[in-house]
């Protein structure tokens, strides 16, 4: 005897839970009151949850929600329901007259026992009942059978009249597909064609072209199944690293529209788990009017300083940000994150559309480029931070520990501008510099520094110089950028590609200057250079190729 059947509604499965220790006479009365409510049900309407427990149990619940069940849902909901109810009452067989068993259902059908399970989900009340050996059976009641006939009428009728192929048509199916192959079609295709030739269904001409491959010493196709997962995040990692989905493809043994699929499915999941970190401190819905501003495109995709002087000498440099260009941008980057959150989550589990994934990447590229520049406007504070602590010039502590500090006070100014409620009103600057001054004094402690007032005098000044590196922040500053950004060093590569190719890159990154003033999609940039989205993506995986290749030629030069 099979398992009781899943309840899926949570509303009815602790109806269920609760229901099963109550006494034989009231789960009875609920058994026929779930049976009766089966029989009212419009497959087409809404039900809502506390009206269904109210018509089984006679009690409302004491909080009504306004949570609503399909009506077709339903339908299967209380035939499991039922089947619970009866497997607990512990009713005889011989309390269920003139009931019929599944194969004598089956006959009366003429369908398969599988076809019967699915009429079950479908709403076909059963009663699990106990036979005359003390073994629990499955039976069905006259009135539940008349019920189903006469709702499910037409799905009935086809079943009744469904014809299994003989063999005779299944060796002219393997003829035609065999001719199909021949041609250059996958056994989906030839399924397709060979289904219109015979009057079959595409899956079920499909499904018999599967077997016979793979009970077959001379299969027709050259199906070798789908990617595992080591496969999946192999074809993920090249495609990452811009390699051709054709080369992909023979690496694997695959067809390449399968790599193509797997890919955007694993950009993905990559997007599901990150957005966690995109939605943090999101607290409305996507504002278009903020990301259409001119400050959401203007003055963005500038790179960062790569020198540790150069940087201090940026944030000495840097002039408080107007009042009305600060809330602009950061109400356009509430936005787009906002805008690229509900878009994840409306993907599909599988089969997601590779410009659906290019068009949540390149808004999470676009948030990134303005968060930079309202980064880049507190970086006054962080000196003036760091600075006020010591009681002295940052150089004084040297390079490695300043490179501790400004990293320390960066992440915690990041996450500051994450959680800004732009809509509230305020300065960035408030949130940020309470942020940097509690990073200031977990770093002086972590790294044993004293206030000047505290430390030994008579020391020489200290200078950074030209060789110490740093990396460029405007790469680093959100969580989503490892995973929706080019390798880091792409854009030192554009000074060595051929020109067209380098402002192909700019624009599709949004590395300024540019034109658009922010990355565009694959479709957006093949309408600006009049192309094919096809055409330009393979043009960017062989720029991006080419500018990798010199930054490496180039370092290797220098080392030599």
């Amino acid at each position: 005897m099979p398992p009781l059947p899943r309840l899926t509604v949570e509303a009815i499965e602790d109806l269920a839970k609760q229901l099963r220790y109550a006494p034989r006479h009231a789960l009875l009365r609920d058994l026929e009151r779930t049976e009766q409510l089966a029989l009212d049900v419009d497959p087409e309407q809404n039900y809502p949850e506390d009206f269904v427990v109210f018509r089984v149990t006679g009690y409302r619940p004491d909080k009504s929600g306004d949570t609503m069940i399909m009506g077709q849902a339903l339908l299967g909901e209380l035939a499991a329901l039922a089947e619970h109810l009866s497997a607990a009452a512990k009713i005889p067989i011989d309390a269920v007259p003139g009931s019929l068993s599944p194969d004598e259902l089956c006959s009366r059908w003429n369908v398969s026992r599988k076809t019967l399970e699915r009429y079950r989900k479908r709403g076909l009340l059963s009663r699990r009942v106990v036979g005359p050996s003390g073994r629990p059976r499955v039976v069905f009641t006259r009135e539940a059978v008349r019920a189903f006939e006469a709702r499910e009428t037409e799905i009935l009728n086809q079943a009744s009249t469904f014809t299994r192929l003989d063999d005779d048509t299944r060796n002219k199916v393997i003829e035609l597909a065999r001719a199909e192959a021949n041609t250059g079609k996958s056994l989906n295709q030839a399924a397709l064609c060979v289904s219109e030739v015979i009057g079959r269904g595409h899956e079920t001409v499909r499904q018999i072209l599967r077997k016979h491959d793979q009970e077959s010493d001379e299969p027709i196709f050259e199906e070798s199944g789908p990617l595992t997962d080591k496969q999946r995040k192999f074809a993920y990692r090249a495609w990452r690293r811009s390699i051709e989905p054709g080369d992909i493809a023979e690496r694997l043994g695959k067809p390449r529209p399968a790599v193509q699929r797997v890919t955007a499915d694993e950009r993905a999941n990559v997007l599901r788990r990150l957005l966690p970190a995109i939605r943090d401190g999101l607290d409305s819905s996507p504002d278009e009017i903020g990301v259409e501003t001119k400050f959401a495109r203007e003055g963005i995709g500038q790179e960062g300083p790569t020198a540790l002087a150069d940087l201090l000498a940026l944030s000495r440099a840097v002039t408080v940000m107007p009042a009305i260009e600060e809330k602009a941008r950061a109400k356009a980057y509430v936005a787009l994150r906002a805008r690229a959150a509900g878009a994840i989550v409306e993907l599909p589990q599988h089969g997601v559309h590779s410009p659906d994934v290019d068009r949540i990447e390149t808004d999470l590229r676009w948030a990134a480029r303005i968060k930079a520049e309202l980064v880049r406007s507190q970086l006054p504070n962080l000196l003036r931070t760091i600075e006020s602590r010591l009681g002295h010039e940052a150089e004084a502590v040297g390079a490695t520990k300043l490179r501790a500090m400004l990293g320390a006070l960066m992440k915690a100014s990041c996450v500051a501008i994450d959680r800004h409620h732009p809509s509230t009103g305020g300065r960035i600057a408030a949130p940020v510099l309470l942020s940097a001054d509690r990073a200031m004094r977990e770093m002086m402690n972590r790294l044993a520094i004293k206030p000047m007032s505290q430390a030994q005098p008579g020391r020489a000044r200290r200078v950074i110089g030209t060789g110490e590196r740093v990396s460029d922040f405007t790469m680093r500053i959100c969580t989503w950028q490892l995973d929706v950004e080019p390798d880091i060093r792409l854009r030192r590569g554009l000074e060595f590609i051929e020109p067209a190719h380098a402002e192909l890159l700019r624009l599709r990154f949004g590395f300024a200057p540019t034109e658009a003033g922010r990355p565009l999609t694959l479709a957006e940039l093949a309408h600006r250079m009049d192309s094919r989205p096809l055409h330009v993506a393979r043009s960017e995986r062989a720029a991006i190729r080419n500018a990798l290749a010199a930054v490496r030629a180039s370092r290797d030069t220098m080392g030599s």
